[in-house]
């Protein structure tokens, strides 16, 4: 049995909620280093915190499971840990229930939980101009005002590294991450095209996301007509991608996980925005980041936090209207920065001892 000082944390959702869950549990880590913390995720997204050195445990339920029934199973087994404090990022009641009725002391999370009542501490969850989805999760913990805002972070192994090595080690090379989870948050084919098109031919292409990615980006790789693009989509782990991102000369990613994988191992990223806005509190964390949206002046722009599977007015305005020159522009301003900075192989010297 764990110390009654240990901490759950419940964070149920997407691969890119669970890569925004690292930057609370660095804040954790910098303010209570003794606290032991064991996180709840989905059993799909276990490799990612696998082998992360601030957590102790990892629970895990399947997505289709994450519902009441399996729920009280594992509030059993929540229970019989004895945890100090529950955190629950998530809004479902299945969540809900596992934090109301742990046996925890502390028993945290937002008001948009149907169980919050049975919380000790329930803060309000919304959508506020520039409020990061990271400063919404630490204002779990009342932060003082002047805390800086943590970073997520993730952490490649050696294994890692080398199961990239292959494609990073081949020169400067762009990566491409086309896929997202709803339609109108992807950039049309069309573009994608024009842009590979456009790109200087001495750069290798690697188009990368995941299993889900894989069909997208096989059509992109095959209607190229471009030498060197390589469709990577699936074929490499989630922390072997961040390496390949992290070398990179440029990430081109769409407001999707690839995008928050980018922010945790500070790669430069491109980050383009079609019905969504980084305003709604998803933008990109890199030191080098540049954001892409449509210049025109939208009045149905950002018309939905998540985005939909076809744009509600058939227009698509705000994906079509997003022009190659654009997309470009962030390229020049990543090369010039690359020669100011170390070459490629002190990046992962300096991975791995990270």
């Amino acid at each position: 049995m764990l110390p009654n000082r240990s901490t759950l944390l419940i964070q149920t959702g997407s691969l890119a909620d669970v890569i925004l869950l690292t930057a609370l549990i660095e804040y954790l880590r910098l303010i209570e280093p003794t606290s032991i913390l064991d996180v709840l995720i989905q059993q799909e997204h276990t490799s990612v915190l696998q082998n992360h050195p601030f957590i102790n445990q990892i629970l895990t339920v399947e997505k289709s499971q994450i519902k009441l029934p399996v729920a009280h199973q594992l509030l059993r087994q929540i229970r019989a840990v004895n945890y100090h404090r529950v955190i629950n990022l998530q809004h479902s009641t299945a969540t809900g229930l596992l934090t109301a009725f742990s046996g925890a002391e502390e028993r945290i999370g937002f008001t948009k939980n149907p169980l919050s009542t049975g919380f000790t501490r329930a803060v309000p969850y919304f959508i506020a101009t520039d409020t990061h989805e990271v400063a919404r999760n630490l204002q779990l913990l009342a932060p003082p005002a002047y805390t800086p805002l943590t970073l997520p972070r993730l952490y490649p192994t050696l294994a890692d590294v080398e199961a990239a090595m292959p494609y990073t080690l081949a020169g400067n090379y762009l990566c491409l991450a086309p896929g997202a989870d709803q339609r109108t948050r992807q950039l049309p084919t069309e573009q994608w095209l024009k842009l590979l098109a456009a790109l200087p031919s001495c750069y290798p292409v690697y188009l990368v996301g995941t299993t889900a990615d894989a069909a997208l980006c096989a059509e992109l790789a095959a209607r190229s007509h471009r030498s060197g693009v390589v469709n990577l989509a699936g074929r490499l782990s989630v922390l072997a991608t961040a390496v390949l991102l992290r070398g990179a000369v440029l990430n081109y990613v769409l407001d999707s996980a690839m995008l928050h994988l980018c922010s945790a191992v500070a790669a430069p990223t491109c980050a383009v925005y079609c019905s969504t806005a980084p305003t709604f509190g998803f933008g990109p964390l890199s030191p080098q980041a540049w954001v892409v949206e449509s210049a025109a002046d939208l009045e149905c722009r950002s018309c939905d936090v998540t985005g939909y599977a076809q744009c509600p007015l058939t227009h698509f305005l705000c994906g079509r209207g997003i022009g190659t020159a654009q997309l470009l522009a962030p390229l020049a301003e990543a090369e010039r920065l690359q020669r100011m900075v170390a070459p490629q192989e002190v990046v992962y010297r300096e991975l791995m001892r990270a």
